[in-house]
């Protein structure tokens, strides 16, 4: 019974470990090609590995399994908003940000999880709730404008910085897709699902680049996409998805507080710098998602909301 309460926590540490890492592999790799033909060559990998991982566990199975319309819709929308959209916008953000900046932003998902599960699946959220969400919002505006909080005024942002934030709301927006509407399907099916209508979309909008743009041929470039195919998408990305069907979609994004922690801890021996604005700002947005996360386990708060019903 413990182990079964164990297990996602150990899938979501691990996850957030090979998304950490590939932060900082990510960065290698747009050295040596552009941001559509490293996430083509990435996620090729990765339905390998996942096709790998479907017929270990359901052997020929895997031929039969059937979606009506509607799964078919919310699994588009997934690997669309989920997969598609969510590398697209990181690897064009890190092409100019740090992985560490990155991070931190990515950190924020939690927060716009529960804004999207108050939108759309009109889940309550306490005083105390909303007020971290906007610390958490505050720490990634510090970061944004590197602690000028004039250019905030003025609305000067780095592109990289706005690319990942985007990635940070388009992510959450399938996780709750997920939650809703795909909580009954298989983790690594729906993984492997998604993965490859992604597949689909980055080979077609990569088609140019691919044809002209030779291959590289540096051993590097190679270790990577194959770390992030098969490490950073076949495992991390169905661990992930169990997790949010087995304990919940805010729940799972919680844990992507570890993704900084990590991405730092990673940052010495890629040969990133920590900078003064990014500890501020990264203590603020931490400090924010724990208040988020006490104010809604909070059973002091939990009974007054429920005397003031």
């Amino acid at each position: 019974m413990r182990f079964k309460k164990l297990f996602p926590i150990f899938l979501l540490v691990m996850s957030m470990l090979c998304w950490a890492a590939n932060f900082h592999i990510t960065k290698i790799t747009l050295d040596y090609y552009s941001p559509l033909g490293v996430a083509t060559w990435r996620f090729f990998f990765g339905v390998l590995g996942l096709l790998v991982i479907m017929y270990l566990q359901f052997g020929k199975k895997l031929f039969r399994f059937k979606f009506s319309q509607k799964e078919w819709l919310y699994l588009f929308l997934t690997g669309f908003f989920g997969i598609f959209l969510t590398i697209y916008f990181f690897n064009f953000g890190l092409q100019t940000t740090s992985a560490i900046n990155g991070s931190l932003i990515i950190a924020t998902s939690p927060a716009i999880t529960a804004v999207f599960s108050f939108l759309f699946v009109r889940k309550k959220v306490g005083i105390l709730q909303w007020l971290a969400i906007a610390l958490s919002f505050f720490g990634v505006a510090l970061i944004l404008v590197k602690g000028d909080l004039m250019k905030l005024a003025e609305l000067q942002f780095e592109v990289g910085d706005v690319y990942i934030l985007m990635m940070a709301t388009v992510f959450s927006l399938s996780q709750i897709i997920v939650g809703k509407y795909l909580a009954h399907i298989d983790a690594a099916l729906m993984t492997t699902v998604t993965s490859t209508l992604s597949l689909i979309l980055f080979a077609i909008f990569s088609i140019p680049e691919l044809m002209a743009v030779p291959l590289p041929t540096v051993p590097e470039f190679w270790a990577s996409i194959l770390f992030m195919g098969l490490i950073g998408t076949a495992f991390a990305y169905t661990a992930f998805y169990f997790c949010v069907v087995k304990v919940g979609a805010t729940t799972s994004t919680l844990y992507m507080n570890l993704i900084p922690f990590f991405t730092v801890l990673l940052a010495f021996p890629f040969g990133e710098k920590l900078y003064g604005v990014q500890l501020v700002g990264g203590v603020i947005i931490i400090t924010g998602l724990v208040l988020f996360t006490l104010a809604k386990n909070d059973p002091g708060l939990k009974k007054m909301r429920a005397r003031l019903k």
